[in-house]
């Protein structure tokens, strides 16, 4: 089904991130990029954490030598770095830094954060409409360089108190330190895995309205709430995106898109409806 537009105002890299790990970023980096391949739009996956989480969230059909380390590293044609997945429009350049050597690099280089930036992508950008970047949970140089990439950057937020705590110290902490080197896409943050529960839907409301209005020229707290399903954890068993799964998961996804990137609204209604 193609429901590209002509006007499509792309070219947009997307870095999803938090300085807090286990927060869903991995999970949501694979599905928006699985829907926008869905959508007909060709789309770049960095997985930028060693943990590589989001590198096995798809089959790979042809396999790449290079990978994320070479991507960072400007070292060679950019595109030998990259891997395809089995869905179609969906590449991926695989995160190849078990060791964490990266870090050093880019810390030992005046430059090194903005390597990715400033050259890798540049060579990139014409060859996709959409990269996403999934990063470290961790406030690091490789956190930096990933977030200095993006053009926007969005960050789960899960509904505890703890989490909202490390995502105004940690993650708006990193971002206020780091937009001396260069400027800052919109950051976008948004409730993930909500469970329906009285306290989930207070503290939706407290973060939405009140928690960082301090700090609403950073970022902004989305509507979109992603609610706890298991359907997600299926979806990445079965090496599939989550709205081929289930229509309430792909209503979602969509509802996300749409917040992130209104140009896409009307193409998100129509796929949800099946147009």
């Amino acid at each position: 089904m193609e429901v590209k537009t002509e006007d499509k105002r792309n070219n947009i890299v997307i870095t999803f991130c938090s300085t807090k790990g286990g927060v869903g970023k991995s999970t949501k980096t694979a599905n928006i990029g699985g829907l926008l391949a869905d959508l007909n739009y060709k789309v770049l996956l960095i997985d930028g954490d060693p943990q590589a989480s989001l590198s096995s969230h798809f089959n790979i059909t042809e396999k790449s030598d290079g990978g994320l380390t070479n991507l960072v590293r400007n070292d060679g044609d950019p595109l030998d770095a990259i891997s395809k997945t089995d869905i179609h429009n969906l590449d991926i350049a695989l995160s190849n830094d078990p060791d964490k050597e990266l870090e050093t690099w880019i810390a030992a280089r005046p430059a090194g954060r903005t390597t990715l930036k400033n050259l890798t992508l540049q060579s990139l950008r014409p060859h996709y409409d959409f990269i996403l970047i999934d990063s470290i949970g961790a406030d690091s140089p490789l956190q930096h360089t990933t977030v200095l990439a993006a053009d926007l950057l969005v960050s789960p937020i899960p509904p505890d108190i703890l989490s909202a705590r490390e995502f105004k110290r940690g993650t708006l902490g990193m971002i206020e330190m780091i937009e001396a080197l260069a400027p800052i896409g919109q950051l976008y943050g948004f409730i993930n895995r909500m469970a329906n529960t009285n306290d989930s839907k207070l503290f939706a409301k407290e973060l939405t309205s009140e928690t960082f209005a301090e700090s609403k020229s950073k970022v902004r707290i989305l509507n979109t709430v992603i609610p706890d399903l298991v359907i997600y954890k299926r979806a990445a068993t079965q090496k599939v995106p989550v709205h081929r799964l289930d229509n309430r998961a792909k209503g979602h996804m969509c509802e996300l898109i749409s917040e992130i990137l209104p140009h896409l609204s009307a193409e998100c209604e129509a796929f949800v409806e099946g147009k």
